[in-house]
């Protein structure tokens, strides 16, 4: 027994080896990995927050990747839209993910939240479905362009968010700024959907302006107590904005009926979604994410039915911010199928 002591501590510092170099390993495993935007057999997705459209659309769509790819895992992370690129850009916290082609084109252009650093690392693998931006007021009222905002409230999103930097040139185009707005009396509140919706059927702000698919759950809500009413953008105005670089689609209308009052179609600026990859993603394993995905369209038709009426590989390639951005892997899919020319 009076070699207890020595032997005990004996012991304790084989246990201790054994489990640094255990743990040491699989750290080093589970960071390579991580770090590595190349691997084909972890993929991080970065979609938006728990709630929103894009987190059930990533689930599903990583779903369907892992079932049509042998030996791949994917993840799905929250995110948004302006993050999502610069995760992606980097590789490190996600390799693949949702964002506005709006974003993109403002991020390779180094734009608004994209004037720091350089994203050159981030690609697109194709066109998802259009977010239909919603200019909303009550049905009751006096408002009927975009202009009629001068001396009252509008809630434009949360600020720095797509949405909010989407309304603003919104304004540039009609010749007004936030400024202009308070100068006539009017205020600008910022909030959730969740909260501009309930502030517009309390009356406490006059105009929303919220992106949907093509109706925002939140303006449905009040839609039912409290009709609502979508301001449509004229000719010009849109034209303008398709014409400035900023990768809107300019040429689609929120259909009659999404609202119960919505008699006709109404003029709209529209967002792609888009999915992106970081651009060191090996060719093979794009190839096969891309394949993968238009391969299985009936599955997310039937699954999520509102937005997937919207994918094709057709669209896929067609509706992207410009196709010289998007990935070999991708190109390689679009071209095999016919959709390029």
């Amino acid at each position: 027994m009076k070699n207890w002591p020595k032997l005990a501590f004996l012991i304790l510092v084989f246990l201790l080896v054994l489990n640094l170099t255990g743990c040491g390993g699989g750290k080093q495993n589970t960071e390579g990995e991580k770090k590595d935007p190349s691997n084909t057999n972890r993929i991080v997705s970065a979609s938006g927050p728990i709630g929103s459209g894009w987190y059930p659309m990533s689930v599903l769509i990583g779903d369907i990747w892992m079932d049509s790819i042998e030996g791949l895992n994917v993840s799905v992370i929250e995110g948004g839209g302006i993050g999502n690129i610069k995760m992606i850009n980097e590789g490190i916290d996600a390799q693949v993910g949702l964002t506005f082609a709006s974003d993109f084109a403002d991020a390779i252009n180094n734009r608004g939240p994209f004037k720091e650093g350089k994203y050159d690392s981030i690609m697109i693998l194709g066109a998802l479905y259009p977010t239909f931006w919603n200019i909303g007021v009550l049905d009751k009222s006096p408002i009927q362009k975009v202009e009629d905002i001068l001396g009252r409230t509008l809630l434009p999103g949360n600020p720095g968010d797509t949405g909010e930097t989407t309304f603003q040139r919104i304004l540039e185009v009609h010749g007004l700024t936030y400024d202009d707005i308070k100068k006539s009396g009017g205020q600008i509140s910022f909030g959730s959907y969740a909260d501009g919706a309930n502030m517009l059927k309390d009356g406490i702000v006059d105009m929303v302006f919220f992106g949907g698919s093509p109706n925002v759950t939140s303006l449905t809500e009040v839609d039912a107590t409290n009709p609502v009413r979508v301001i449509p953008l004229s000719e010009e105005a849109l034209k303008k904005l398709g014409e400035m670089g900023f990768g809107y689609t300019v040429d689609m209308k929120i259909p009659a009926g999404t609202y119960k009052n919505l008699k006709k179609d109404v003029p709209c600026l529209v967002t792609m979604g888009i999915m992106v990859v970081n651009k060191n993603m090996d060719e093979e394993t794009v190839y096969k994410l891309t394949k993968s995905l238009w391969e299985n369209v009936d599955r997310i038709k039937k699954e999520q039915p509102v937005r997937g009426k919207w994918f094709s590989a057709e669209n896929g390639y067609k509706k992207v911010f410009d196709p010289k951005y998007i990935h070999p892997g991708a190109l390689r899919y679009y071209k095999e199928v016919g959709v390029t020319g």
